[in-house]
């Protein structure tokens, strides 16, 4: 068998009732799409090309390259979905023996299903097979109807369904391995829906049992039929994922405070004895080594942590690299292109942005750190800042090893701190410091005599001291 994979994902999502395209609608961070076309990434032995029809809307950014998209430019229903990945010549070249089906808004099919429905397709692969699943409410799938011998003679729609098909449990979970040489002849012989005006993939079911082309179908558990055509469905879906993710990671040794709360997008790796605190959430390409905390309200979107970092509560961190037993926050900010070495620390209130921050440096209070680079061993005072942009360009500081930045320290780019410099309380950095000079820049401080009393003198009384009211 050589197969190929058809994404469907070119539906108008309207019941969505959003103006972000069905298929880019997140959960758990990542695109809905992306959940079925990992899905069939994971089979083993993988497939041989993957077609994702696409309709209307832009979606070709969500799904790495290597996809081979086809739109359907006439909306006119599933088949006419398959009708478009037959006519792509890529595919007519590629040789394949048998059509991979499934659709681009169903996130928990994954990989281990699609394996087991296709170890059962390879024992008899000149059968039209299908997954089926069973449901207490079976709502409006359709559903799979068999004759006395428990033989599969039909899968109807909803809509074709009378009351005694309605309650039938047993429903199609619209994933289909479908042999080619029947999919090029029977295309063209469906026609469309009378009250949709579509011409239905399952139509195809009965031009297979009327040529005498065998119907099987692999029974699997509810969770796989379960589509997102609303905004319930996504956040059901979004549950049963979350549930899924953090009971695989618990079973790696991962400690989740309140995994009620935690969200763990699917492609973010823990490493065991972390501990997770209530309220976290992980996206992306997000990778946490061993022995990790990220404590209570913490976001984080592809960072790169070390053994031992600690996290502490409601920090953002995003497009970061923070290494082993570095410690960030409470309340901090890590931009894009922030990079922690080793031990280093950042603390409450501080953000960072493009800034690599040397071994066991530390900028531990209220500060913006911004295009720079801070040595090993440096200390960043309260109320620093970085002044990195002109209003036209931004600009690069470095800062040298053994720094003592003091307080309410403003340093205008572009400038070099050299390595032992003391910069005082105070200063404002316009001008390069040597390595092991002091900068100093402060306007001499007066004290006038008698003038605080003559001050206080003219407030109103809440605004004096005791002894000046008396």
């Amino acid at each position: 068998m050589i197969v190929d994979a058809a994404i469907l994902a070119a539906g108008f999502g309207t019941r969505m009732r959003s103006p972000v395209p069905k298929m880019a609608t997140p959960i758990l961070g990542e695109p809905l799409l992306r959940y079925p076309y990992d899905a069939v990434c994971q089979m083993t032995p993988p497939v041989q090309s993957i077609f994702v029809v696409a309709g209307r809307d832009p979606i070709e950014s969500i799904l790495p390259e290597g996809v081979l998209w086809v739109h359907q430019h006439s909306m006119d229903g599933t088949l006419g979905a398959l009708e478009a990945v037959l006519l792509s010549r890529m595919h007519l070249d590629g040789g394949a023996t048998h059509l991979l089906v499934l659709n681009g808004d169903a996130p928990l099919v994954d990989g281990a299903l699609l394996d087991g429905f296709m170890n059962a397709v390879r024992k008899e692969p000149e059968a039209f097979w299908f997954v089926s699943t069973t449901l207490s409410d079976p709502g409006r799938y359709g559903r799979v109807i068999r004759d006395p011998d428990s033989r599969v003679t039909a899968v109807r729609e909803w809509v074709d369904l009378d009351e005694a098909g309605r309650a039938i449990a047993e429903v199609n979970a619209g994933i289909y391995c479908i042999p080619r040489w029947f999919l090029d002849r029977a295309v063209s012989q469906v026609i469309p829906h009378p009250e949709k005006n579509e011409r239905f993939l399952t139509s195809l079911f009965a031009l297979s049992i009327g040529s005498g082309l065998p119907v099987r179908s692999h029974h699997s558990g509810p969770e796989s039929v379960l589509g997102v055509n609303t905004q319930e469905e996504l956040a059901m879906a979004a549950r049963i994922l979350k549930n899924r993710i953090n009971s695989r990671w618990m079973d790696r040794g991962v400690t989740f405070w309140d995994p009620e709360t935690t969200y763990i997008g699917p492609g973010v790796v823990i490493g065991s004895g972390t501990i997770l605190y209530p309220g976290v959430i992980l996206e992306g390409e997000t990778s946490l080594a061993e022995s990790c905390r990220v404590g209570a309200g913490s976001h984080l979107r592809n960072v790169r942590m070390g053994a031992g970092v600690h996290i502490r509560d409601y920090c953002v961190l995003s497009d970061a690299v923070v290494e082993e037993s570095a410690v960030v926050g409470p309340f901090a900010h890590l931009r894009p292109g922030s990079h922690l070495e080793q031990g280093s620390h950042v603390g409450n209130f501080v953000e960072t942005k493009k800034v690599r921050l040397g071994r066991g440096a530390k900028a531990n209070h209220l500060s913006y750190l911004g295009d720079a680079t801070v040595g090993e061993r440096t200390n960043i005072g309260a109320g620093t800042i970085t002044c990195n942009y002109d209003g036209v360009r931004k600009h690069e500081t470095h800062i040298g090893k053994d720094v003592f930045v003091g307080s309410d320290t403003q340093i205008v780019a572009p400038v070099s701190i050299g390595d032992g410099a003391v910069i005082a309380a105070g200063t404002t950095v316009t001008k390069d410091v040597p390595p092991g000079a002091m900068a100093l820049s402060r306007s001499p401080q007066r004290n006038l005599e008698e003038s605080g009393t003559r001050y206080r003198s003219r407030l109103p009384e809440e605004g004096k001291t005791e002894k000046e009211r008396s």
